[in-house]
């Protein structure tokens, strides 16, 4: 089926690098006492910028109602309660064209609801990529948050957010880009001013009115930000209909991403198995019944690595991907078909994206990082000159690629990184008919796959 993206007109990505430069972010910063206190920024979206991210939200439900389904961290709640089968809500997904308003009254009627859906940054590109130009100059001051960026989506007319007054994960503050059409008010809490009494929960508490008048009141409007530091209890509340896009930069605590890490070697160095061990009737200082267990493991050319030197590979291996996808924790979710790449075509990488490549572990292969992912390629010399250009973000040929190497089979080689490129997201592809129309750059029709 095809997801279709109805906005009336494309954000206008250019206006919003110059809305949200250098000189914003350091009154951001000032706002915020160097992201340490909540704060509203009135300084933000313009009502079509809204109106237009308001869509992107509602393309992205269509795509994960119709497509995705419960795969991704879908959670709705009606009047007060979770919904646990989704089939019928799923079917009355957002229409195109629809706005926010007739599709809450064909979906909800009169009842109050609330969604939240994690890993937003995965689905509208456009979104994403006007997020990502929006935080790009904020990652250039405070560096990159150790596990990246993503965005949660909450939309509804509820009370307050159905989780209660609650603290996020440890270490995860947030830029809240307001979306509107209603507006929202956050509450928070110190530690210290938010006192329980014992019998009453203090994470996921639903006895709000009781702590409002200790709590700290920030509400904003359409097109505003708020900004959330990290580790502190909250909860939202609302009385009219809204979106919201939630920017979170994860950290966490050292010993939480050691763990992580540990994670990682798990499900990218261990192969599975269903084999079942035997008690061990070895001497005790036998130690050669774990051979089994650890043949398991797939190091390749790191059989003799240390345990450090390993962990350390993997973090870089994971900040590769963060910058080459702005930041973004989540890699978009890949082009379902395969499109092939003419000679006449061009191609261009959308800022403020990035490829990152380097020397794959086997002999002749390098590692390209597109959107996220790591593909490894068979090496060929001028690939660190096609990615180059690529990397200048200026629209190019296949023809302009192919002649920064000296190889008969040059063509046929860049369509083949091209293919590859596009399946994860990672540059948009213009048919040589319509770039012979002369269309104005940036309204591209893009020769894509459909989901």
């Amino acid at each position: 089926m095809t997801i279709h993206n109805q906005a009336t007109s494309p954000l206008a990505l250019s206006r919003l690098k110059q809305q949200f430069d250098e000189a914003w972010w350091d009154d951001f910063m000032r706002k915020t006492h160097n992201m340490t206190v909540p704060a509203t920024i009135t300084d933000g979206l313009t009502a079509e910028q809204a109106r237009l991210m308001r869509r992107l939200v509602l393309d992205i439900l269509a795509e994960v109602c119709q497509v995705h389904r419960r795969r991704y961290g879908y959670r709705l709640w009606m009047d007060g309660e979770p919904v646990e089968t989704l089939a019928e809500h799923f079917a009355h997904h957002p229409k195109p064209g629809e706005d926010v308003q007739a599709w809450v009254r064909r979906a909800f009627g009169d009842h109050k609801f609330g969604i939240i859906l994690n890993q937003g940054e995965k689905f509208s590109a456009e979104l994403s990529q006007a997020a990502a130009i929006i935080l790009k100059p904020i990652l250039e001051m405070i560096g990159m948050p150790t596990e990246g960026i993503l965005f949660t989506v909450f939309i509804g007319n509820y009370e307050m957010t159905p989780l209660g007054i609650h603290k996020d994960f440890a270490g995860k503050s947030g830029v809240h880009f307001h979306l509107g059409p209603g507006p929202k008010t956050m509450y928070t809490w110190e530690d210290e001013d938010y006192k329980t009494a014992p019998v009453e929960r203090r994470q996921n508490n639903m006895n709000v009115a009781a702590h409002l008048p200790t709590a700290t009141k920030h509400t904003f409007h359409e097109g505003q930000f708020y900004f959330m530091p990290e580790n502190k209890f909250h909860v939202g509340m609302q009385d009219e209909l809204s979106i919201g896009i939630a920017c979170w930069f994860n950290n966490r605590c050292d010993y939480d991403f050691v763990e992580e890490l540990l994670k990682h070697v798990m499900t990218d160095h261990v192969r599975r198995s269903e084999g079942m061990l035997k008690a061990d009737r070895n001497p005790v200082d036998d130690t050669t019944t774990v051979d089994a267990v650890l043949s398991l493991l797939t190091l390749e050319d790191k059989e003799d690595l240390a345990l450090k030197p390993l962990l350390r590979g993997i973090y870089r291996d994971f900040r590769y991907c963060l910058f080459s996808n702005a930041g973004f924790r989540n890699r978009p979710v890949p082009n379902p078909v395969d499109i092939d790449i003419e000679p006449g075509d061009a191609v261009r990488i959308d800022e403020p994206y990035r490829l990152l490549y380097r020397t794959g572990a086997q002999p002749g292969r390098h590692d390209v990082f597109v959107r996220g992912t790591r593909v490894s390629l068979q090496n060929f010399a001028g690939l660190d000159c096609v990615v180059d250009l690529l990397n200048s973000g200026t629209m190019v040929t296949v023809a302009q690629l192919a002649a920064l190497l000296d190889d008969a089979r040059a063509e046929r080689k860049v369509c083949h990184l091209l293919k590859v490129l596009h399946k994860y997201r990672g540059i948009t592809v213009v048919t040589e008919s319509v770039r012979d129309a002369a269309v104005v750059p940036g309204r591209e029709r893009e020769r894509s796959a459909t989901v």
